[in-house]
């Protein structure tokens, strides 16, 4: 009997172990539009230029990265490795009202997701209009890769290509 139920012991550890240490299964469904929201956040604080808000989207971290290309900077190309220079950067820019495309509004087509339970990475094409008249001001293809903290996604990784002013266009280009 006693042998039995040290067999019965060995058998059994290995699985309640793997029981114990199985994630949940991921709600995909629930995360896209946990996710969807969040970046929706970001976009509109970053018109309205709240930066509480908007700094509440992010990771706020050493291992934030941001990489980013658009003809209009002046060296093309803006990368940001750590969240502190990026915000020091957006604390100034909002506060001297300098945020480029404010009020203008954002669709997002060919979203892509693959969620884990505590990342999660999202590619998209992203078409900006200005308010008023819905005059086509550019189309960029977004990454953004999240972890989740606390419960609540934040944006560890920010990269965007807009196509130069020449190429613009509203339909998207598929390989």
């Amino acid at each position: 009997m006693k042998n039995t139920f040290l067999l019965f012991l060995l058998l059994a550890l290995p699985l309640l172990w793997h029981c114990q240490n199985t994630p949940a299964p991921v709600d995909v469904e629930k995360e896209k539009a946990a996710i969807q929201a969040l970046i929706a956040k970001e976009t509109e604080s970053y018109y309205r230029q709240d930066f509480e808000t908007w700094k509440s989207t992010y990771l706020e971290d050493p291992g934030f990265r941001k990489y980013g290309y658009w003809e209009g900077y002046p060296e093309k190309v803006v990368f940001y490795n750590g969240f502190e220079p990026l915000k020091a950067e957006k604390k100034k820019q909002f506060d001297a009202n300098e945020t480029l495309w404010q009020g203008s509004t954002e669709e997002r087509a060919n979203e892509n997701f693959r969620i884990s339970q505590d990342m999660a990475w999202y590619t998209f094409e992203q078409f900006s209009y200005e308010k008023g008249t819905k005059k086509f001001l550019g189309k960029s293809l977004e990454t953004r890769i999240l972890e989740k903290h606390e419960g609540q996604w934040k944006i560890a990784y920010l990269g965007y290509h807009y196509f130069p002013d020449t190429t613009q266009t509203t339909t998207s280009q598929q390989q």
